[in-house]
């Protein structure tokens, strides 16, 4: 730790790129010890708040860098005329990501411990990183859009019952206790102990809220069939493959079962055309409606008048081929799924040769004939916290559609279904999961995951639709929780003077 210059900045990039090998799928959790202790130790030694903004900007760009690479997986989908731009694209977007956060978390932090004396007690210290650190989470999550992708919590992921604290104080609540954990040995022994006595109390308060009769399942929902296609990215678009592809979804759709299942259920963007009023293809999409039920796919929409654009939705199709239902993708992919400005700056569009879908109005809750009712959820627009559900009425089940075949067999689809069990544990709600290549899964209101297809898998899955739970505290208040999380940190902090400085 008397490291200087960029050795020590070396240091701080080595050991965040430790703590994301951590992260889902790995789970590696040593190493995340490693690199989170090491950030404190790296924060502790830094003289002035800038060298710990300095320092944490580096290790959160090591840290992103691990958790992102998959990301280029994407500039390598044929045509791939952007492929060069691939892994400078992810180090750009890696050091962004690191200088608000945790450079920021680190370099407020160490502001107020060297203001405040009191608050440079061992314990204290730990108690004021992870405050700072839950706040940068939350900030990371909401501004520019918002990118909560890979929070700390998800450590905590091989084990659901430590996941069920998210149902009270949501994923970036979880988020502070999982830096409390891990930064334990910095502090001594002691701090080691209470750590280890704090998880297994987590974990068995989680074991005791997915067994108790009081909050069980009552009983199972319609059943549904999920089906995942695997088609290639490279050659989802051609027009030559396109029929194939129709009639792969279709056959998939309308295997032994299917005159007993309520709704089959599409990935995303899986119909290959857009779908537009009186579209020419709906007759063949309702062949994929069972008798009595529903298709719920994912297609491009297009209004009646072509000028107003086109929308990434998920549309309702009865087996006669009519639309009854439709939800559009409220939280789009910045120059994933569309170019800022487009409309304003058309040439900009034209320039990096892709068009743009448009933003849907808002979240809503579906109701689709005998169905309970359901809340749509496109692609990543799963990964954000509290942001899964729309007004009024509260749906009994969170359905989402994705196409991860953009990234491979990488780690990417895994730490995607991650944050759709989160998000399902937040809500109370089960899950429903339609991915094209894969991760599909079934996950009931407790994340736990009752059925699924790997990826690079063609299959169905038939299964019941889980209950809900009762609204949960994070259902009714998002993240209003986070502020009792805050208050019992800032309590932690100025309770009572400690009775020495030390370093750690």
């Amino acid at each position: 730790m008397k490291l200087q210059g960029w050795r020590v900045m070396g240091a701080a990039l080595l050991a965040g790129a430790l703590a994301g090998l951590a992260m889902p799928p790995l789970y590696w959790l040593p190493l995340g010890v490693v690199g989170i202790v090491a950030f404190v130790w790296l924060w502790d030694t830094a003289a002035t708040p800038r060298a710990a903004l300095l320092r944490g900007w580096a290790w959160g760009t090591g840290y992103f860098a691990v958790g992102s690479y998959w990301m280029i997986e994407a500039f390598f989908v044929p045509p791939a005329d952007f492929a060069a731009l691939g892994p400078p694209a992810v180090l750009g977007l890696s050091a962004i990501l690191g200088l608000f956060y945790p450079a920021v978390a680190a370099g407020v932090a160490r502001w107020a411990a060297l203001r405040w004396p009191m608050l440079q007690g061992r314990y204290r210290r730990l108690v004021l990183l992870a405050l700072a650190w839950m706040v940068a989470e939350w900030l990371r999550g909401h501004l520019f859009t918002g990118y909560p992708w890979n929070p700390l919590a998800h450590v905590f992921a091989f084990a659901t019952p430590l996941l069920q604290g998210a149902s009270v104080v949501g994923v970036y609540g979880l988020c502070g206790f999982a830096f409390l954990i891990l930064a334990a040995p910095a502090a001594g022994w002691r701090a080691v102990i209470a750590a280890l006595a704090a998880l297994v109390l987590a974990g068995m308060g989680g074991l005791f809220v997915m067994s108790s009769p009081a909050s069980g399942p009552t009983a199972a929902g319609p059943l549904l069939r999920i089906v995942q296609p695997n088609i290639s990215q490279s050659e989802k678009w051609l027009p030559e493959t396109r029929a194939r592809d129709l009639a792969k979804l279709i056959d998939l759709s309308r295997r032994d079962g299917f005159d007993r299942v309520a709704a089959v259920i599409w990935p995303e963007t899986a119909v290959p055309f857009i779908v537009e009023p009186g579209s020419l293809g709906l007759p063949m999409l309702a062949k994929a409606a069972p008798p009595g039920g529903y298709l719920l796919a994912g297609a491009p929409r297009m209004a009646a008048r072509p000028q107003d654009g086109v929308w990434n939705s998920l549309l309702v199709i009865t087996p006669d081929g009519a639309v009854v239902g439709h939800y559009d993708k409220v939280h789009l992919v910045p120059f994933g799924e569309y170019i800022p400005w487009h409309k304003q700056i058309t040439p900009l569009a034209g320039f990096l040769g892709r068009g743009s879908f448009e933003a849907g109005a808002s979240f809503t809750t579906l109701r689709v004939g005998a169905l309970p009712p359901l809340s749509p959820i496109i692609c990543f627009e799963a990964i954000f916290p509290g942001a899964v559900t729309g007004p009024g009425e509260r749906p009994l089940w969170l359905l989402n559609v994705t196409n991860d075949a953009w990234f491979g067999t990488s780690s990417g689809p895994y730490q995607h279904l991650v944050s759709a069990r989160l998000r399902a544990i937040e809500e109370g709600l089960p899950m429903i999961r339609a991915a094209n290549t894969g991760v599909s899964a079934v996950v009931d209101a407790y994340g736990n995951v009752l059925a699924s297809l790997d990826m690079d898998r063609e299959g169905i899955i038939d299964h019941a639709l889980p209950p809900a739970r009762p609204v949960t505290p994070y259902g009714r208040w998002g993240d209003g929780m986070l502020l009792l999380v805050a208050m019992l940190f800032l309590v932690a902090l100025v309770v009572r003077r400690p009775r020495a400085t030390q370093r750690l």
